[in-house]
C-alpha cells in the first residue's frame, strides 16, 4: 500500500491512516476529490463500510487502489418536512464501533421516530447496508421502504440526486453495491417509534403440537411455513438439521398495541423492557455461554490438529482419536446443541436443560486446573484495522486462534478470564456417553493409569479483554420462563436485531443466503430436509440454517425485486483449521440443491460460481442489461470496478 501512503500527502487535509491504508474523508468535497483524482489517474475506489460484508466485496486490492471508510462522515438531519437525512458513514445501531449516541437509530428514537425494519445486528454502517441490499424479516415492513432519496459521487467525482417517484433512476442505484458510485447521502421518511413483543420457542421437527407445519401446505390453526411468513410481522427461524438434535427454533415479534401494556411491562411512557436473550444467563450475564460455544466450535473444527499437537503418537492418541470420531456426529453434537438450543418443555421451568449427573469415568481427570485461551491470531496479516478487512479477512487475521495452556504459563497481557471459578468441560459429557463407548474409555482409562497420567478436568477460559468490552456485560436474570422458550418486550431498535449480541471474534460465522420466491417455501423446505436425510453430517455441517422472509421491492437489483421471499441462510463457523475451499465446497451444494428454484444471492455474502455466475444471475434480474448500462455510464473508466465484481457480474473491461 505505498501508493495509498504516498497518495496521503497529496491530500493532507483528508485523514488517512497508515496502518490500514484508508482514507477517511469528512466531507461530501473529499470524497470528491479522491474520486477525481482516481478519475485522472485510473485508480480504482471502494467504500469499506463497517467491514461485515465478505472481504473482496469491499476492498480494492489493485495497485494504488483507494479504500476509503465514511466513518468520519455521518452527520444526521432532521429536515423540516419530516424527513431525515443522513450521511453514508453514519452506524445503523447498537454495538457499532462508535458512541450509541451518534448512531442513526439513537437519533431517531430520541425524535420519536422508528425504521420499520432492520436486519439481525445493526453495527453496520447506513451505506453499505443499504447499497448490498440488506433486510430484517419481514414480508410486511422493509427498511428500504422508508427511504425516499439517495445522493452519490459517480465515477467523475459527479454528485447525483435521486428522489423515490420522481427520479426514474432511485430504483436503480439504491442497491448497486457500489459500482455506480460512492454513496454520499440518504434521505429516510421513517415511522413513529413503536415498541415489539414476541417469543422465541425450539421445536423438535415431528411435535405434533408445533404450531407451523413446516413442510406440509398447512392445516386449519396450523399455517404452512409459506402463510406464517405472510402472516408475521417479524421472524427468523434456526433450522438444526443434525441427526439427533432436529429442531427448529421460532423467533417472532409483532409491534406492541395498547392492550400489551399492563403492569409487567409498563405503560408506553414508562416502558419496562424484557430483551431477548440470544443465549442463556450464566452467572449474570450471556458471555460465558458465548465464550463456550465459541470454544467448542472450534475444538469440533480443529479436533484432529489440537490431538496431534496435544497427544504424543501412539496408543493415548489412538484411543483418544477413536472415541471422538465414534462419538461426535451421534452424540457430541447433538448434546451440544441442546445445551443451547432446548427443545421446549413445557413442564418444566428451569434454566438447565440437562440435570448434573456422576462420571462413571472419574479416574480419567485430576483436578489440576488449566487455561484455555481464545486468543487473537495476528501473524497472518498486517493489516489490522477491523473494518478495513471484511467479514472473511477479519475473520483469518483477527482469530480466534485456540490454545490449551500448560500449567504455570502466561497467557496474552490483555486477556481476561471470563468465569470466577473453574469450568468442568468434561462431567456432563462423559456422564451420558452411549454405552458402545464405555470399551474406549475404559482402555483409555487403563493406558493413563500405566503412564501414571491424568487428563485435566477443570478450566479456565480466558479471552482477549476488548471482546468483553464490546459485549453486553449487565447483570441479567436467568429465563424463568419453561425450558426452549422465552417471552420478550423491547424497544423497536434492541432485540428487533436479535444477533446483536453476538460477538464476532467468540463466534465468526460467514454465510451465503440465497432469495427464493416465497411461493415455493414447501417444496424448498422439503428439498432441504431430504438433502440433509441423505446427505448427513456431510450435508448439514455442525452449524445451523436460518430460514426467514423478505418483502417485494423494486430496486432494480434487489434479491426481492418484484417477488416477496422465503431465504436460506447458510451458515459456517470460520475457524482457523479449514480453508477457503471446505467453505466454498460446502456452499456448492446449497447452490446446486436450490438452483431449480432461480434463488437470487444475497450480494454481500458469498456467491455462486461457475455456470451459476454472470449469465445464471442475469437471466433472474428482469433489470439486469439496464443496470448494467447504466452502471456504465456513471463509472466509464471502471473506477468502481474490482475483479470481483467483474466476474460476479460479468463486466467487460472498458475501451482504454
Amino acid at each position: 500500500m505505498t501508493e495509498a501512503r504516498e497518495l496521503s500527502s497529496q491530500f493532507p487535509s483528508i485523514q488517512f491512516d497508515p496502518l490500514t491504508c484508508i482514507f477517511h474523508p469528512k466531507s461530501e468535497e473529499e470524497i470528491i476529490q479522491l474520486v477525481q483524482h482516481a478519475s485522472s489517474n485510473s485508480l480504482q475506489v471502494r467504500v469499506i463500510g463497517s467491514g461485515h460484508s465478505v472481504q473482496e466485496s469491499i476492498l480494492s486490492t489493485a495497485q494504488g487502489a483507494i479504500n476509503i471508510s465514511l466513518d468520519q462522515y455521518r452527520k444526521v438531519t432532521f429536515n423540516e418536512d419530516g424527513t431525515v437525512t443522513v450521511q453514508a458513514g453514519c452506524y445503523l445501531g447498537q454495538h457499532a464501533p462508535e458512541k450509541w449516541e451518534n448512531t442513526l437509530f439513537y437519533q431517531l428514537d430520541q425524535k420519536g421516530l422508528a425504521a420499520p425494519d432492520m436486519g439481525g445486528i445493526t453495527h453496520q454502517a447506513v451505506g453499505g447496508f443499504t447499497t448490498m441490499g440488506c433486510a430484517g424479516g419481514s414480508v410486511q415492513y422493509a427498511y428500504t421502504d422508508s427511504i425516499v432519496a439517495i445522493s452519490f459521487v459517480d465515477g467523475q467525482g459527479v454528485v447525483h440526486s435521486y428522489r423515490q417517484g420522481k427520479d426514474s433512476e432511485f430504483e436503480a442505484v439504491l442497491v448497486s453495491m457500489g459500482l455506480m458510485g460512492i454513496v454520499s447521502t440518504l434521505t429516510f421518511k421513517p415511522d413513529e417509534r413503536f415498541n415489539i413483543i414476541g417469543d422465541e420457542t425450539c421445536y423438535a421437527l415431528d411435535d405434533v403440537n408445533c404450531p407451523i407445519d413446516f413442510f406440509g401446505s398447512g392445516t386449519p390453526g396450523r399455517p404452512s411455513l409459506e402463510q406464517f411468513l405472510r402472516q408475521t410481522e417479524y421472524t427468523r427461524l434456526l433450522w438444526w438439521p443434525q441427526k439427533g438434535a432436529e429442531r427448529i427454533v421460532i423467533w417472532k415479534a409483532r409491534r406492541m398495541e395498547a392492550a400489551d401494556y399492563n403492569g409487567i411491562t409498563g405503560p408506553p411512557e414508562n416502558f419496562q423492557p424484557k430483551p431477548y436473550l440470544e443465549f442463556p444467563v450464566i452467572l449474570g450475564s450471556q458471555i460465558p455461554a458465548q465464550v463456550a460455544a465459541s470454544l467448542f466450535y472450534q475444538l469440533s473444527a480443529g479436533w484432529p490438529t489440537l490431538v496431534e499437537n496435544w497427544i504424543p503418537e501412539g496408543l493415548l492418541r489412538d484411543l483418544v482419536e477413536a472415541i471422538i470420531e465414534e462419538t461426535y456426529e451421534t452424540y457430541i453434537l447433538p448434546f451440544v446443541i441442546n445445551l443451547f438450543a432446548p427443545v421446549y418443555n413445557r413442564d418444566v421451568v428451569t434454566s438447565e436443560p440437562y440435570p448434573s449427573l456422576p462420571c462413571p469415568f472419574g479416574n480419567l481427570f485430576s483436578d489440576e486446573v488449566r487455561v484455555v485461551e481464545l486468543g487473537r491470531n495476528t501473524d497472518s496479516n498486517p493489516m489490522q484495522g477491523t473494518a478495513s478487512l471484511g467479514s472473511s479477512g477479519r475473520r483469518a487475521a483477527g482469530g480466534p486462534v485456540l490454545r490449551l495452556l500448560p500449567p504455570g504459563a502466561g497467557t496474552m497481557t490483555d486477556a481476561t478470564r471470563v468465569t470466577s471459578i473453574p469450568i468442568d468441560l468434561w462431567n456432563d459429557v462423559l456422564a451420558r456417553m452411549p454405552p458402545g463407548v464405555n470399551p474406549h474409555l475404559s482402555k483409555l482409562e487403563s493406558a493413563l493409569s500405566e503412564r501414571g497420567l491424568k487428563l485435566p478436568r477443570y478450566y479456565h477460559i480466558h479471552v482477549p479483554s476488548e471482546v468483553l468490552q464490546g459485549l453486553e456485560v449487565g447483570s441479567r436474570a436467568a429465563s424463568q420462563d419453561p425450558v426452549g422458550t422465552q417471552n420478550f418486550w423491547d424497544n423497536w431498535y434492541s432485540s428487533l436485531p436479535m444477533d446483536n449480541d453476538v460477538s464476532d471474534f467468540l463466534m465468526p460465522t460467514e454465510f451465503t443466503e440465497l432469495w427464493i420466491p416465497i411461493e415455493k417455501t414447501q417444496e424448498v423446505m422439503n428439498k432441504l430436509r431430504d438433502f440433509y436425510e441423505k446427505g448427513g453430517f456431510k450435508a448439514t455441517g455442525s452449524f445451523s440454517c436460518e430460514i426467514y422472509s423478505g418483502k417485494a421491492d423494486d430496486l432494480w437489483l434487489s434479491p426481492a425485486y418484484k417477488q416477496d421471499v422465503v431465504r436460506v441462510d447458510v451458515f459456517w463457523f470460520h475457524d482457523l483449521f479449514r480453508s477457503e475451499d471446505e467453505l466454498k465446497a460446502f456452499y456448492q451444494q446449497y447452490w446446486e440443491l436450490l438452483r431449480e428454484y432461480d434463488f437470487r444471492p444475497h450480494w454481500a455474502k458469498y456467491l455462486p460460481e461457475g455456470d451459476m455466475g454472470p449469465a445464471y444471475l442475469a437471466q433472474r434480474y428482469p433489470m439486469w442489461k439496464q443496470f448494467l448500462e447504466l452502471r456504465a455510464r456513471r463509472d466509464p473508466k471502471q473506477l468502481f470496478v474490482t475483479d470481483y465484481w467483474r466476474n460476479a457480474l460479468g463486466i467487460p473491461k472498458a475501451n482504454s
